[in-house]
């Protein structure tokens, strides 16, 4: 009898990330979606890259835009923490983004990592940009956090890789230290794909699809502009419906009116 399937050999980044999926706690998540009118956010690329050489990405533009939103609504920028006789709510204080970086290698397919960059509502478009670029080509050697999580998953026994892993979902400067702070970003849009819907275990969570033309109604008349569909999941223990609609839409806001609110100073010579 001919075999329908073949076992792959032991994946430890299999047993120990795919483990770390019961901290999405989906029961507490919601999700919301708008499609955005990127015309604006394109013609900050254009202007920024005239300006330093640098063309900054729709990650950096969406990562801008949610940064400016935590400051305008800081009960936003917040976390859980549960332990078994206390739970409370962290207000915290910076605003730092949290980026899902793949390691699409084959063999640990499901290899990925939390990336921080801090301080983002202190930084302009292009210095994100250069932080990104700087995350998607790093390596072992180069990167504290992907160094760290490869050789736990690798030399360590499964179980005690995932406990070591989810530490910092009880000890708020761990969480702080290891995984950045209330929102991660995730976009599989330089694949192709036009809308994504992401449970990531942090209390906020992006994610968008790819920019291309499409038929929207402006003005009441049919036109076709450079658009993306952003979604933002929240956690429902930390904000209602109301509240995180009003977050979600100015950052949207943020994101249509790029040019206005994100655009490089001009410099003027002497």
């Amino acid at each position: 009898m001919d075999h329908q399937y073949t076992t792959l050999e032991r994946n430890r980044y299999f047993e120990v990330l795919g483990g770390l999926n019961v901290e999405n706690r989906g029961d507490n998540k919601v999700a919301m979606l708008s499609e955005l009118d990127m015309t604006s956010a394109q013609a900050l690329r254009t202007s920024v890259d005239r300006q330093t050489g640098i063309k900054p990405s729709y990650t950096a533009i969406v990562a801008k835009a949610v940064s400016i939103a935590l400051r305008e609504h800081p009960y936003a920028n917040r976390m859980a923490v549960e332990r078994l006789f206390w739970k409370r709510i962290l207000q915290l204080h910076d605003v730092h983004m949290t980026i899902a970086v793949e390691r699409d290698r084959p063999g640990i397919e499901q290899a990925v990592f939390a990336g921080t960059i801090r301080d983002t509502d202190k930084l302009d478009v292009a210095a994100i940009t250069k932080e990104l670029q700087s995350l998607a080509q790093s390596t072992e050697e180069t990167n504290e956090r992907w160094r760290l999580l490869k050789r736990m998953v690798e030399t360590l026994p499964p179980a005690l890789a995932r406990r070591l892993i989810s530490i910092p979902r009880w000890l708020p400067d761990q969480w702080i230290k290891h995984r950045g702070g209330s929102v991660m970003i995730s976009s599989p849009a330089k694949y192709g794909v036009d809308m994504m819907v992401a449970n990531w275990p942090w209390p906020i969570g992006y994610s968008f699809g790819l920019v291309k033309d499409r038929v929207i109604a402006v003005e009441g008349a049919a036109q076709v502009r450079p658009t993306m569909v952003l979604t933002m999941s929240f956690d429902r223990r930390l904000m209602g419906g109301a509240p995180a609609a009003r977050f979600f839409r100015t950052v949207c806001e943020h994101i249509e009116h790029a040019e206005r609110d994100m655009a490089l100073p001009v410099n003027i010579p002497s």
